[in-house]
This record gives C-alpha cells, structure tokens and sequence, in this order.
C-alpha cells in the first residue's frame, strides 16, 4: 500500500474520532473533565509546548485563563493573549471563528501560536492558545483542518455542560428563594420565630404524631409581664428590641432539633416542646424563667431587665381522654395555667396535665 494511500487512511480515521469527541465524555460533565480529553486529542495531532484554555466570562466578557499547561506558564500565556489584541491578530481570529496560525509575541525564541476559538452558531465561548515548536511551514493544511473538527467538537460539548452548569445555578438560586419565601412566610418578622400561621399548620400534625405513637408532648404558655410599661417607658422601639432578646434567651436553652417556639400575639409566645414529659416541662420553663431574669437587655439607649410568666401543659399517656385532646384546648388549657401565674404575682411558672 502506498504511503499516500496510508496518510489518507489515516486522516480519515482521525477525522472519525475526532468526530466522536462527544461520545467520549460522560454528559453531565465539567470543563476541567472536557479540557483534559481536549488536550489528549491536541497532544496526539501536532507537538505542544504550552497549551491554554480562556472562557469568556458571562458578565463581563473578558477572555479569563482557566487552565494551562505547563501550570507554571499562565502569565505569558496572558500577556500573548494581550499582545494579540492589540496588534488586532485576537478580535480577527474570534470574528472568523476558525483556527489560525500567528507568530508568537510573548514568547522567546521562534515560537508559532496556534489559536483555537471555542464557538457555536450561538456564542464564542473562549480560545484555546497551543505554542508548538514547530516551524509555521511544517504545520501541515490536514492538521488545522483535524484540529479544527476537534475544536468544533469540543465547543459543543461545551456550550451543552455551561448551559446545564447555568441552569443548575439557577434551579439552586430558584430553590432556595422558595425556602426563603416559604421560611418568611412561617416566621415572625421581628422576631425570626415562628408565628401564627406555622403554629396553626404544625401543632396539630404534633398533637396527632404523640397521640398516634403514645409520646408525651408538653406545651409552655409564656408572656413578658408589664410588656406595656416597657414601651410606655422606653417606646416601641425598645419594645421591638426586648421581644427579639427574649426570644434569643429562650433559644438558647431550648432543643434546637426539636423544640419550636411561635409568636402566638403580642408579647405572647408558645413553646412546643415534642416527646417531653410534663414534669420536664416545667424543670425548663422554671430554668428559662431564671434566665430570663437574670439577664439584662441593653439597647442603644437603655438597659431593661424583663420578667416572663409561664403556663405549662401537657400529656404523657393520652389514652384515656384522646379524643378531646384538640389544639385548642390545650392552648386554652396552658392559657388557664398562665394566667394563675399572673395571678399569683408574675415571674412564675404554673403548671398542670391536660384534664381528662
């Protein structure tokens, strides 16, 4: 066989795997993946000595180094690229959208530079720039043309993994301002804890959950006494700023994984304590009404101590009264308990099981 008839044997042979660059990398993928096989399919066409990959960046447009090869060579490859902007070389080798073959710049001794645009009938996504030793008389027309279906090829799977990596950022930004909206749309504005609404939609689902599995749920009624005075005295913004702080002081020492606690009204809150006996109910609400009166809250202005008063409830074994254990009759019933501590002078906790 002649050796004419074997280098045509050959070219079409790499212009049929070449063709198949997509079929070689798993969708989806990742630049860095799509980059490495680019380059083992450059490496096996001509010989390198530097090999560098820009992307455009979406916002400003800039030609921005993502990879090269040696690593240590990415600021020359900068400055070629800046060099051949300004002699014009860059801008005419993007607008034709085709390989081309220019002198280098930046680098020493007789060096030529093979410049790669990555581009679709939609978009120029980057260039690659490949410094080959190779004399630019040597570079034969069937390498540009194999580079070129390499290019071509790549590009595709490119713009394909940048438009999923695109949509994916923007599934993810648009899920997670779903969570936002849907968190802002159960929690109290002021406070960040939960409010009525979620209270309405969750405590009934609890109430079912302990019946149905026969745990104890305890539920604690608590309200900041004299809260009238307090913005009386300091105003409404003090106000604002007290609610916040007893709000932080009873998260700090109840069950984050479990424990939940909704703004019920006002200065009036409901801790719902899940698969918590009564007895320890109320072993928490007197630590929390502690802690709440021995802390001082300073404001730009003031420093207010509070005090809070607590009702407490709850069922341990709801067998023999299940059918009347409601949401609302044990927010009344913890109500009832809380206000026998008002009664009883403020800065208590009262407590007792859900009537049968």
């Amino acid at each position: 066989m002649s050796e004419q008839r074997l280098a045509l044997l050959e070219l079409i042979d790499n212009i049929e795997r070449l063709g198949q660059f997509q079929d070689r990398i798993d969708f989806p993928s990742n630049i860095r993946e799509i980059w490495n096989a680019f380059l083992t399919d450059v490496q096996n066409l001509i010989e390198i000595d530097v090999c560098a990959l820009f992307l455009v960046e979406e916002k400003s447009h800039e030609f921005l180094l993502k990879h090269v090869v040696p690593g240590d060579k990415g600021k020359l490859c900068r400055k070629e690229i800046e060099l051949q902007i300004e002699c014009g070389i860059f801008s005419w080798i993007i607008n034709r959208r085709h390989p081309a073959l220019v002198p280098a710049l930046a680098f020493e001794n007789v060096k030529s530079v093979v410049m790669l645009p990555l581009s679709t009938v939609k978009r120029t996504l980057g260039v690659v720039l490949i410094l080959t030793p190779v004399q630019e008389s040597f570079i034969t027309h069937e390498n540009l043309k194999l580079l070129t279906i390499l290019t071509k090829e790549c590009s595709l799977v490119m713009e394909n993994t940048l438009l999923y990596e695109r949509l994916r950022r923007k599934h993810i930004s648009l899920e997670k301002a779903n969570k936002e909206i849907k968190l802002l749309s159960r929690t109290d504005a002021l406070t960040g804890c939960y409010n009525r609404g979620y209270l309405n939609e969750v405590f009934p689902r609890e109430i079912k959950r302990a019946l149905r599995y026969k745990h104890s749920l305890s539920l604690a009624m608590c309200d900041i006494d004299h809260f009238k005075k307090v913005n009386d005295t300091y105003g409404h913004q003090c106000g604002d700023e007290v609610l916040i702080k007893f709000v932080q002081s009873i998260l700090e020492l109840i069950r984050a994984d479990a424990d939940w606690l909704a703004r019920y009204g006002g200065e009036e809150f409901l801790l719902v304590l899940p698969e918590t006996q009564l007895e320890n109910a109320k072993g928490l609400a007197e630590r929390l009404r502690k802690h709440i009166a021995n802390k001082v809250i300073e404001t730009e202005e003031e420093k207010i101590s509070i005090t809070a008063s607590f009702g407490v409830t709850g069922f341990d074994d709801a067998n023999s009264h299940k059918e009347i254990i409601t949401f609302d009759a044990l927010i009344n019933t913890a109500d009832k308990y809380l206000y026998g501590a008002k009664k009883q002078g403020r800065n208590k906790v009262i407590s007792g099981p859900f009537p049968a």
